[in-house]
């Protein structure tokens, strides 16, 4: 690709945006891309944004789907793109024992850096569930990044939020119950749980829970509650390509009152400190 190719149509400047090299310059970690199922046609559009690392959150399927091709695809993508892409697995609640050996074959003996948990979990077993001790152990034993979808859904008779959710869908509030189980182990909340106030809100005591706000609407305002409340150390960005847009997500950060360096922080600093010990130790050369 030439560098012709990371052109916009529209002068940036001209709108008040930030450039590519300005992008280039906030050495932005992408947290959360779904694009490892057409990588090669995505890939255009992480380097035009200036993206330096993505984070597939999709590696290895389900704890239930065995799929030897996708596995050998999956590994074959993760060293073909190493300069680039990362991966954490999937794991569920509901299968400790089967989430157990995923770990082990796709963190301990693998490629992968950390561990999802889904938002379609098979079973009605949400994050605080005790079959998570276990998970998060081996976890903090491997020191693989955790990173938990969070939602919530307004639903049920009578009506009330959370009630709308899938079965085994955590909130910020299962994650809260998590996080105090294990004050010492850093995990992520994802989607800031979808309503960010409350979302927010539910995590501030836990100092060991990052935010992450992929996903939502880019509301005015949002990331600037997440600071005010949390600090900025405590933020990662997050793209959730390619169901999202790069500007959609990029604008909630350029949105808030924030200075260059405290986006930094947002963008990939606090990820690649949380994330650099288990890639160093998978060989990756970080710099935070």
């Amino acid at each position: 690709m030439s560098h012709s190719d990371y052109s916009f149509t529209v002068d940036p400047a001209a709108l008040g945006l930030p450039s590519r090299d300005e992008l280039v310059d906030m050495r932005i970690w992408d947290s959360h891309y779904h694009g490892t199922g057409s990588h090669e046609e995505i890939v255009k559009y992480i380097k035009r944004m200036g993206i330096e690392r993505v984070i597939s959150l999709d590696i290895g399927g389900g704890v239930t789907s065995e799929d030897p091709e996708r596995d050998k695809r999956h590994r074959s993508l993760l060293k073909e793109w190493r300069k680039l892409l990362s991966g954490i697995t999937r794991i569920d609640p509901g299968y400790p024992h089967k989430s157990l050996k995923k770990m082990e074959r796709w963190i301990r003996n693998g490629p992968c850096i950390g561990i999802k948990y889904s938002g379609l979990i098979e079973l009605d077993v949400t994050c605080d569930h005790p079959n998570s001790d276990p998970i998060i152990e081996l976890a903090e034993e491997l020191g693989a990044v955790i990173y938990i979808h969070t939602w919530i859904k307004v639903g049920g008779n009578p009506r009330y939020a959370g009630g709308g959710n899938y079965t085994g869908e955590s909130t910020p509030m299962d994650v809260a119950k998590l996080a105090e189980r294990f004050p010492d182990v850093q995990m992520i909340c994802g989607h800031q749980g979808g309503d960010w106030e409350l979302g927010i809100r539910a995590i501030r005591p836990h100092e060991n829970v990052l935010l992450e706000f992929s996903g939502a609407l880019p509301t005015s305002g949002a990331v600037d509650l997440a600071v005010n409340e949390l600090g900025t150390d405590r933020l990662v960005w997050g793209g959730h390509g390619p169901s999202r847009s790069y500007a959609n997500e990029l604008s909630k950060v350029y949105d808030a009152d924030l200075s260059d360096e405290e986006r930094m922080k947002i963008f990939g600093t606090n990820y690649r400190r949380l994330a650099a010990p288990i890639m160093r130790e998978k060989g990756y050369s970080v710099k935070i």
